[in-house]
């Protein structure tokens, strides 16, 4: 793996071009551009909270922030995951025609979700400043949460995108779990709202590890557990690892698949 990710760093200026490649083509003939990073999730959080405060009673007062505090993270999740599955298959014009590490590929989409992530934070400030919401020091933990996030993202990635060359069924499966994977994480619910008997089980999901940490750094002050970081540390670097193991044994057929 370390082998893997220095040819990878030999080759930053080409992941550098398809990061921003993809970047741009997100909004390509978009008479508003990247407006639409901030519409998507605005209108997205102005659904839920109709739906959660007005019908059914959240006490919250600040409930809004809240949504919006889980579905910027999770929207950039699931672009990445969605469009990285599919990214092998989808630049089999570039794999056939010259070498680089075929890893830069999916690298590129995860990049360009969290790059996109970091600009729709902008909202999330916002409301959180309208909110008179208290931001301190537990902000210093949240770019150790984010890289840790990174990291998980990747390395599922990598190992999607690599057996959808082989099993093209892969990428019609990820769109089908993600319906369900974003109503047992709580991304638009509290966790208090779980009952206490099956709790514990919402932490064997990485994404419920990510989303209470980011909102223990933005929105409810205080620092994330030290056992919920250490876990989701172990989480990401394992999906790491075996993202890299699984990469390399299928891509020696990637040529021959797509």
């Amino acid at each position: 793996m370390v082998e893997r990710i220095k040819e990878i760093m030999q080759s930053k200026e080409l992941l550098k071009n398809l990061t921003s490649k993809e970047l741009k083509l997100k909004y390509k003939n978009s008479a508003i551009g990247f407006v639409w990073s901030f519409f998507n999730p605005l209108i997205m959080m102005m659904v839920y909270t109709f739906a959660f405060k007005v019908i059914f009673r959240n006490p919250d007062p600040n409930y809004p922030i809240f949504i919006l505090s889980g579905l910027l993270p999770w929207t950039t999740f699931q672009t990445a995951i969605m469009g990285g599955t599919q990214s092998i298959v989808n630049n089999a014009h570039l794999i056939k025609k010259v070498y680089f590490p075929r890893e830069i590929i999916p690298l590129s989409i995860v990049l360009s979700s969290f790059v996109n992530y970091l600009i729709t934070l902008i909202i999330l400030f916002a409301g959180i400043f309208i909110a008179k919401i208290p931001i301190g020091i537990p902000i210093i933990a949240f770019p150790i949460v984010l890289f840790l996030f990174l990291i998980f993202t990747i390395g599922l990635t990598l190992i999607l995108s690599s057996l959808n060359v082989i099993y093209r069924d892969v990428s019609h499966f990820v769109e089908v779990a993600f319906m369900a994977w974003m109503y047992l994480t709580p991304v638009i619910y509290q966790m208090e709202l779980i009952p206490e008997k099956i709790r514990p089980l919402m932490y064997l999901n990485p994404m419920t590890l990510v989303l209470n940490s980011i909102r223990a750094c933005l929105y409810e002050n205080r620092f994330p557990s030290a056992k919920v970081v250490l876990a989701l540390a172990i989480i990401a670097m394992v999906f790491l690892w075996i993202g890299f193991k699984v990469f390399n044994k299928i891509q020696k057929r990637f040529a021959e698949e797509i």
